[in-house]
């Protein structure tokens, strides 16, 4: 085999695997991934965004990090009597081909001990890791803390 061939070879392969690695990465899409501002003193702060599934199996978000704040959780809303309450979550199923929304009064991320308090407008980097070993790299948008106080009680 000539020395042409075989890069061509070569080639062809490399191409087909970064095809299959970039498919099998855009199985989940995140959308609209925020937060808000939050008060100065703030120590616990939520996140919210949509998870869509593209693939034809379920996948798991295991866990979620930052280098901003000391722990993040995945936490739901539920009501215990008149009662409201965040319960922790081990992990959340995003269903083959569904898509899972964390929004007020529902799942979320809980994101606690910041670094500082994101302000309005910055954009704070989350790795979000699922149970087929796919890491994803996302932005929180933080907006207004005018609309915190519209929100607090829904959460």
């Amino acid at each position: 085999m000539n020395s042409i061939s075989s890069h061509c070879i070569f080639a062809i392969l490399f191409v087909a695997l970064c095809l299959s690695n970039a498919s099998a990465n855009d199985s989940i899409i995140v959308r609209d991934a925020w937060m808000l501002e939050a008060p100065p003193n703030a120590r616990v702060i939520a996140g919210y965004m949509t998870i869509e599934n593209k693939s034809s199996k379920s996948r798991t978000l295991i866990g979620v990090s930052s280098e901003l704040f000391k722990k993040i959780e995945i936490h739901r809303t539920e009501m215990h009597g008149d009662i409201m309450r965040m319960v922790p979550q081990e992990e959340l199923e995003i269903p083959a081909g569904a898509a899972v929304s964390l929004q007020p009064g529902s799942y979320h991320l809980m994101l606690i001990g910041p670094e500082s308090v994101p302000q309005e407008g910055e954009r704070i980097t989350l790795k979000l890791q699922f149970n087929n070993n796919q890491i994803i790299h996302i932005e929180l948008h933080v907006r207004s803390g005018k609309s915190y106080r519209m929100l607090r009680d829904r959460h």
